[in-house]
């Protein structure tokens, strides 16, 4: 009978844990930045948004390439994303993964996705946002930061690397 319990005790935390329809929920469809879950919202007093995510895609070793599936920890990282409706500041819970392979000399590693490559404190449609905004429209570096409320600097890495990936 304890056995009985014990697994229907782990099913039931397992429902909680595990999404039980293919599509998303209602937040993370709102939200809709590839890759990404939405686990939590809140209005801070200032009238910006905070936005709680956690990769939804497998990480696997940069140096070996050995999808994991072991966590070593997790760290709250914030990313910058298009403003909407207002300022947004989105919070990844970044995990760390151990590496499997145990000829790798990388023992762990950090997630990283399409939209958040690896040391980016921002997303890649916000850059990709900024670039149109200054190209597209004509606008300068520093009014297309302000209308964004980014950093005239953030503003120029993301032209600079456009303009590295421009054909010959």
């Amino acid at each position: 009978m304890d056995v009985l319990y014990a697994f229907i005790k782990s099913q039931e935390l397992r429902a909680l844990i595990e999404p039980t329809s293919p599509r998303p929920d209602a937040a993370t469809a709102i939200f809709n930045l590839p890759d990404y879950r939405v686990t939590g919202t809140e209005v801070l007093s200032f009238g910006q948004r905070r936005i709680r995510v956690v990769a939804t895609t497998e990480a696997g070793c940069p140096s070996c390439g050995v999808i994991s599936t072991r966590a070593h920890s997790r760290r709250p990282q914030r990313l910058r994303d298009i403003p909407v409706a207002g300022p947004v500041e989105v919070v990844w819970a970044k995990r760390r993964f151990f590496c499997d392979e145990y000829l790798c000399p990388r023992r762990t590693f950090t997630e990283e996705t399409t939209q958040v490559p690896r040391r980016a404190r921002s997303t890649r449609r916000l850059r990709e946002a900024l670039v149109a905004a200054v190209i597209g429209s004509g606008r300068a570096a520093a009014e297309a930061a302000a209308s964004f409320g980014v950093s005239w600097w953030l503003v120029q890495r993301a032209l600079d690397s456009a303009a590295l990936t421009l054909p010959d």
